[in-house]
């Protein structure tokens, strides 16, 4: 048993360091990590679109909505929610997910690059997704780009995931962005912070 368990850590510490080093999406085969049972004990869909704080006012922008376990949830919460991932594998399993959502737009895109006019958005939601991007401050800001004056950005992470950085790394970046924090909740364990332009 303890050798399975020093097996697994070691894969883990070596996955993380790769990913540190070499960021970049969830292939579309591991799309297992991201819907696993256990993962839905500490990040349901439910509390995890609750806790972004959506009105249903809001045109939200779910940036990296991967196998779309939240879309739906998202979508219940706002006006209108644009589903945006970079592997349209993601976005048509999102899709066939999130059935007759009439309110919901899908969008293949890189996060640093979005076919978003300026100021179009209300919300961009990043849930474990800013830490996959190669040069996330470039990502945050055309976060920045397309958000309507008095915008917010949510960012969340969890400690599970192999590309799990820690609050102040997301802050540090939030920072060179142009970002201020106006609220933080969760744990080390799974974080949400809210950002609005400084």
């Amino acid at each position: 048993m303890l050798r399975v368990l020093g097996a697994f850590a070691l894969w883990q510490i070596g996955l993380r360091l790769w990913l540190r080093i070499r960021p970049g999406p969830i292939p579309f085969g591991w799309s297992w990590l991201l819907e696993n049972p256990w993962r839905r004990v500490y990040r349901s869909p439910e509390r995890t679109a609750t806790l972004c704080g959506l009105l249903p006012t809001d045109t939200v922008l779910e940036l990296g909505c991967g196998s779309g376990l939240f879309t739906r949830e998202l979508a219940a919460r706002c006006a209108r929610l644009i589903a945006s991932d970079l592997n349209p594998k993601y976005l048509r399993q999102t899709r066939e997910r999130s059935g007759n959502a009439g309110n919901i737009d899908y969008l293949c895109a890189d996060a640093r690059r979005l076919p978003l006019r300026s100021a179009s958005v209300d919300v961009v939601v990043l849930i474990s997704t800013l830490s996959e991007i190669p040069r996330p401050v470039a990502a945050l800001l055309e976060c920045r780009r397309v958000l309507k004056p008095g915008g917010r950005i949510v960012i969340s992470e969890e400690l599970f995931a192999p590309e799990y950085v820690p609050v102040r790394v997301t802050a540090g970046w939030a920072a060179q962005a142009g970002l201020s924090r106006e609220r933080f909740a969760g744990t080390v364990w799974v974080y949400f912070c809210q950002y609005i332009c400084a």
